[in-house]
């Protein structure tokens, strides 16, 4: 009998044989509902948290915004509000003057400065001492509502937090609902601008003048005061001797003052000294320490002061032309005339030096080493050229001897 074979054994199960079914796909997503519109009850914590926000900010502002009152006064200032005082005049408006006389009698040759736009005559302090140290009599009166002459009153103004905190938060809202329309307030009234115009100026300057018992005068005006100053030469001859130019112009003072009318960024320009400073710094005198700025912005912060700087600006006599102001009289165009002009603030600014020397041909001309308030940085300089200008003038006695001498000899021959 055959012999049988044994069973083969059963091959053995590849290795790694998955015993697991295969991973299946997940299952799609169903779709998201489309999304609902905010409901009322959802609104109301966005509401809440604005209004609560409104309150708080209408509660605080007004005691972190600077008061009213009008700012402690730098020792720089204190000390020339000193020497000086407000005129009263009558009719008004009163301006603030300060005189430096010699402490020798002094020949009758008084100068009068009027400051231009935002200069004041605290600016020309050093200039007045140095004036009279070399025996002549300098006075300087600010014009009206510059310096330290006093602002006009501001009409009232509306407060809108002051309205919150007495009306509640909703009542423009509630307002809008029952009428349809936003609720409106009458504005206040513009500031009138007639202190300011040249004219008025003049006949305040007039009044001045008269009150200090200086006429005549040896008139010195300062960047935009030329206008207001040209008005009183033309308007008082008899009372002026001659005219010197301090970079005078028009159009285009130092002073930016259009930034005082932008209602945040004008706050904050006087708000802020290192902003005001840079200002100075940038327009008006590159060489002004932090002292004497600091002092310019603490007239700037007086109440009413920023308003009158920027109507002062408005007021401005854009049409004024020098040329025709000159030969506008005969006793003008015999005024001894000098101008001062700044020879390195910039080349377009010399350029505007010459369209005034063309104007003024048989003025005297000359350039300094300041800026735009040279009476800053530049003062001794331009104190020697008007005090040398000045001392080679006749005074108004000795003019009256020349010319009776000059008809007495017409009469002989």
């Amino acid at each position: 009998m055959a012999a049988t074979e044994p069973p083969t054994p059963a091959a053995p199960a590849a290795a790694g044989a998955p015993d697991e079914e295969p991973p299946r796909s997940p299952p799609p997503r169903p779709p998201q509902p489309p999304p609902r519109p905010a409901s009322l009850a959802s609104a109301l914590p966005f509401w809440f948290y604005l209004t609560a926000a409104v309150s708080v900010v209408a509660l605080l502002l007004p005691h972190l915004l600077p008061s009213s009152t009008s700012p402690t006064l730098p020792l720089l200032l204190r000390l020339h509000v000193s020497d000086g005082s407000v005129l009263k005049l009558h009719p008004g408006p009163d301006l603030f003057a300060i005189t430096s006389r010699p402490a020798a009698a002094a020949s009758h040759r008084p100068i009068l400065f009027l400051p231009g736009l935002a200069a004041g005559s605290f600016s020309f302090r050093r200039v007045l001492h140095s004036l009279s140290s070399r025996g002549i009599l300098a006075a300087a009166v600010d014009l009206p509502g510059q310096g330290q002459s006093p602002a006009p009153a501001a009409p009232p103004r509306t407060n809108p937090f002051r309205e919150i905190q007495n009306r509640g938060i909703f009542h423009a809202f509630e307002h809008l609902v029952q009428t349809g329309e936003v609720p409106f307030q009458e504005p206040a009234p513009e500031p009138s601008n007639t202190l300011y115009n040249a004219a008025e100026a003049a006949a305040s300057v007039a009044r001045a003048v008269h009150a200090l018992g200086i006429a005549p005068v040896h008139l010195v005006l300062h960047d935009s005061a030329l206008v207001a100053g040209a008005a009183f030469v033309s308007a008082n001859q008899a009372a002026v001797q001659s005219v010197t130019l301090i970079d005078g112009t028009a159009i285009l003072p130092a002073f930016p003052a259009a930034v005082l009318g932008v209602p945040v960024l004008g706050r904050m320009v006087v708000g802020v000294p290192a902003l005001f400073k840079g200002l100075l710094h940038v327009c008006c005198a590159r060489g002004m320490g932090s002292y004497e700025a600091e002092a310019h912005r603490a007239v700037m912060r007086e109440e009413g002061k920023r308003d009158a700087v920027f109507e002062s600006w408005k007021a401005l006599n854009q049409s004024f032309d020098l040329k025709e102001w000159r030969g506008s009289s005969e006793m003008v165009r015999n005024l001894p005339m000098m101008v001062l002009w700044s020879g390195s603030w910039s080349d377009r600014w010399i350029d505007e030096g010459k369209k005034v020397a063309a104007a003024l041909p048989d003025a005297k001309f000359a350039y300094h080493s300041g800026g735009r308030w040279p009476q800053e940085d530049a003062w001794d300089e331009i104190s020697k050229l008007i005090a040398e200008f000045v001392t080679s003038l006749p005074t108004p006695l000795q003019s009256q001897h020349i010319g009776q001498s000059s008809e007495q000899a017409a009469a002989q021959e």
